[in-house]
């Protein structure tokens, strides 16, 4: 029985053989067998269901930020939130004070602009952030001095062995530098941020800054996925990859960027393979001239491609 019949019956829109490099930010990678858009908690649910009965691989997909997918795709079905699950709500009855309420496939400017908007104090950490709230939470995303954990409440999640939807604490996610991790894997569907009243002006006058800033630190208008690596005990990747002189250091379609050493562009064509030769090359220079081993802060999702063994 193949996958389409193995998915049969479901209201879930699925797509088979889909290539993903049009889902992620790097425009990169090869196809998913299948991929899902379930459109409410209730198709996700039931498309779990239907992958635990049959056996099937599941891989999440956020907005396709901070993600590289190999050049030979994924196997089983990947589930994308970007179809569904865009709410945006704010509740001022919460116990605890204001909230605002973000589906899991809210981008994140989306949600910046609505609390800005509003005068609502809390998530503007995430201002410049890409992707989507679920991939930012996976990430534990944010600027230099707060991270998205610090202003979550509560999250609605579905765990991938069991069951239907639940609501998480926050207290009960264990956030750490660029990682949330949940009791068990699961898939997350929407995330309650608290909030505090502020005044709309300043808010948007502080999101206008950092914007401003941001286009000029980080490249804009070409394919990335934001940082590569993590930044090492003391140092700043960015930093090391520019006095190392690797700026602009190219392999294939895929470049070094000359804004920002920490981050890799597609000049156009680039594939999987091109991006992660140029990571594995600057792991080496680094480690090499100062005896750091960068660790990816990048996901790495997927199968090589047949061109892997060339490169």
């Amino acid at each position: 029985m193949g996958l389409k019949e193995k998915l049969g019956g479901l209201e879930c829109e699925f797509r088979l053989d889909e290539p993903l490099s049009g889902y992620t930010t790097f425009q990169v990678g090869g196809p998913a067998d299948a991929l899902a858009l379930p459109g409410d908690e209730r198709e996700l649910v039931a498309l779990l269901e239907r992958c635990r009965s049959e056996a099937l691989p599941v891989t999440v997909l956020g907005g396709g930020a901070n993600t590289l997918v190999r050049d030979g795709g994924v196997r089983g079905v990947v589930i994308c939130l970007a179809k569904g699950f865009r709410g945006l709500a704010l509740d001022l009855d919460a116990t605890g004070g204001p909230a605002i309420e973000a589906g899991a496939g809210v981008k994140i400017p989306a949600l910046v602009r609505f609390a800005a908007e509003g005068g609502w104090e809390g998530v503007e950490c995430l201002s410049g952030v890409p992707g989507t709230v679920g991939g930012a939470l996976a990430m534990n995303a944010g600027g230099a001095e707060r991270f998205i954990g610090e202003v979550v409440e509560s999250i609605r999640w579905v765990p991938l062995a069991h069951g239907g939807v639940e609501a998480l604490a926050a207290r009960d996610i264990s956030f750490s530098y660029r990682s949330a991790r949940l009791p068990e894997p699961g898939i997350v569907s929407s995330v309650r941020f608290r909030v505090a009243q502020g005044e709309p002006g300043k808010l948007r006058e502080l999101l206008q800054r950092d914007a401003r800033s941001r286009r000029k630190r980080q490249p804009w208008g070409l394919p990335c996925a934001g940082s590569i690596f993590r930044n090492p005990p003391g140092a700043r990747t960015g930093l090391l990859v520019e006095e190392a002189g690797l700026k602009g250091k190219r392999i294939g379609g895929a470049e070094l960027s000359e804004v920002h050493g920490n981050f890799i562009v597609n000049r156009g064509g680039a594939q999987a393979v091109d991006v992660l030769a140029l990571i594995d090359f600057v792991r080496g220079e680094i480690n090499r001239r100062h005896g750091d081993e960068l660790v990816l802060e990048l996901q790495v999702i997927g199968e090589d491609g047949p061109c892997a063994a060339r490169r």
